[in-house]
């Protein structure tokens, strides 16, 4: 039945009404939407064992209370102890510094200055810095401010990063004991927009958060664990940080080399041969492989989320969002593509998607 004029003006102003309090309700949480949506995604993953918590206390708010601790000594407790550490060891870079120039300048290692091209260049700046060459003094002086700036930046973005986790801890708090009017109001909402099909997306959205953050996070994680302890087991300084580093890029399928193999060929050139074979090998057979043991176990047998999406999910999310974005990023890209999949494609022709299995 045709809409009257006035009727059409009547749903045009409605339209436009909502459309306006979207735009204003969005410009109000805009700032807090990635710590929202990291809330959301660790009380998601988290909700069982919350629920079993909050039986188990007969109270809701300690339990959450309780699991917010728990994510709070995994994710924030290790960034401060790492903070902590870098910055402990400042004094003693510039300590070091003092002490070489005041007892001599200590030789460039033979196999830098027989690199090809670049070698013989680096140990001709790093002679004239030990004889204070004006010209390698003030170019070590740009070096040091660049050096400076980038950490700066750096500093910068892990704080940034480390005061969205405390922010979505706090978030998620009040997600726990609310969560359940939420997710009603959810699938309300979904079920108005799509019906059945709506809330049907919304479970595969819910499975494949759960699926990513326990195959690709969890296993991030338990591979930075062992990155960090086969560091601190073989005397490698900042060993607290370089796990963290590792753990970030265990995100991308072996990342996590590209710390251990360099930190390996290092002990080696202290003369540390045994602890080098050591990490080498630790690198290679336990933490580089660990991978294939845990997704399996924690996603299934397959996932549909190809390696380049995880990578792009990475470093776009990262550039988007700081350092909180480098997980946020694959979570979210898993989801659109496993929903996309899931309404593009008849049931039978549809790719399988990821899920958790219990």
């Amino acid at each position: 039945m045709p809409l009257t004029q006035r009727a059409l003006i009547e749903l045009i102003a409605i339209t436009a009404a909502i459309a306006v309090l979207l735009a204003l309700a969005y410009q109000v949480i805009a700032p807090f939407l990635v710590a929202l949506a990291w809330a959301g995604i660790l009380v998601l993953v988290t909700w069982k064992p919350y629920e079993r918590l909050a039986r188990l206390v007969r109270s809701r708010w300690l339990a959450a209370t309780l699991i917010v601790l728990l994510l709070g000594s995994v994710l924030v407790v290790p960034l401060v102890f790492a903070g902590i550490e870098l910055s402990s060891r400042i004094d003693a870079i510039g300590t070091w510094y003092q002490e070489k120039m005041a007892t001599g300048w200590p030789p460039v290692p033979h196999w830098i200055a027989t690199l090809p091209l670049v070698g013989p260049r680096i140990e001709h700046f790093w002679t004239g810095l030990g004889s204070g060459d004006p010209a390698a003094v003030a170019k070590a002086r740009e070096l040091g401010g660049l050096l400076i700036a980038l950490l700066l930046k750096v500093a910068a973005a892990l704080g940034q990063g480390l005061l969205l986790v405390v922010l979505s801890l706090v978030f998620a708090l009040f997600f726990y004991v609310g969560g359940e009017p939420l997710s009603r109001w959810l699938y309300a909402l979904a079920s108005r927009i799509g019906g059945a099909q709506g809330r049907e997306l919304l479970d595969v959205a819910g499975e494949t958060v759960i699926a990513v953050v326990y195959g690709i996070g969890g296993t991030a994680l338990v591979q930075g664990t062992l990155a960090f302890l086969g560091y601190w087991i073989a005397g490698v300084p900042y060993a607290l940080s370089f796990g963290l580093v590792s753990g970030v890029l265990a995100l991308v399928p072996d990342g996590q080399a590209l710390i251990g193999l360099p930190l390996a060929v290092w002990l080696y050139q202290q003369g540390q041969t045994g602890w080098a074979i050591f990490l080498a090998v630790w690198m290679l057979g336990v933490v580089g492989t660990i991978d294939n043991v845990l997704k399996p176990l924690l996603i299934g047998k397959r996932s549909s989320l190809p390696v380049v999406l995880i990578l792009i999910g990475v470093v776009g999310g990262a550039l988007a969002w700081g350092a909180l974005g480098m997980f946020l990023g694959p979570t979210l890209l898993a989801v659109c593509h496993n929903v996309l999949g899931h309404w593009a494609f008849p049931e039978k022709d549809a790719p399988t998607p990821v899920r958790h299995s219990e």
